[in-house]
């Protein structure tokens, strides 16, 4: 139904699609999907929404061998989560697509095993600069490992150390977030 000056509603869709798309998009892939890539997605939407930044970041993750389709966060995942106040959220289970690398700005994997599991989805077999380990935006204090290890197979210290290390990681990763936007 036209306005009352004449004009439709169509004309003005452009401008308010522009605002909903976000200005980067941010993946982070683990093996299954179910703890540490939903924690490290949680985790940033956390501090990206507290900052003032939440709609100009889109975070996602993915696995890179998710058996489980649609599986929740591990339950540990969820309590350690709850306890820090991070909400996780419709985070469910998937398995990380080309079309998603190519749709990414930042491409943070957990280990180096995730590279060689990313390179194999891309034709040309060679990973974008963009691809890179989220370990990399630790402090250089932080012992030289760049690798998030995987708790899932261990106790709750593990969960921790994990939640430690990406939180860790995430202040280097926030700082490059901020200094690209202020470029944009």
């Amino acid at each position: 139904m036209p306005f009352a000056s004449g004009t439709s509603m169509a004309r003005f869709r452009p401008t308010v699609m522009n605002w909903l798309q976000p200005e980067l998009r941010v993946l982070f892939v683990c093996t299954a999907n179910v703890c540490r890539s939903p924690l490290a997605e949680a985790m940033l939407r956390h501090r990206l929404r507290v900052m003032g930044l939440g709609r100009k970041v889109r975070v996602r993750s993915a696995g890179s061998r998710v058996g489980q389709r649609g599986r929740m966060p591990d339950p540990r995942v969820k309590k350690l989560a709850t306890q820090n106040g991070i909400a996780l959220g419709r985070i469910r289970a998937r398995q990380v697509t080309p079309a998603m690398i190519q749709s990414s700005d930042y491409i943070l994997v957990m280990e180096h095993e995730h590279l060689d599991d990313l390179a194999k989805l891309i034709t040309s077999g060679e990973l974008p600069e963009n691809v890179q380990l989220l370990g990399g935006y630790l402090p250089r204090d932080a012992g030289g490992n760049t690798e998030i290890p995987d708790p899932y197979f261990g106790d709750w210290h593990g969960f921790l150390e994990v939640f430690d290390r990406i939180d860790a990681a995430l202040t280097g990763l926030v700082g490059s977030i901020e200094e690209r936007l202020a470029r944009q």
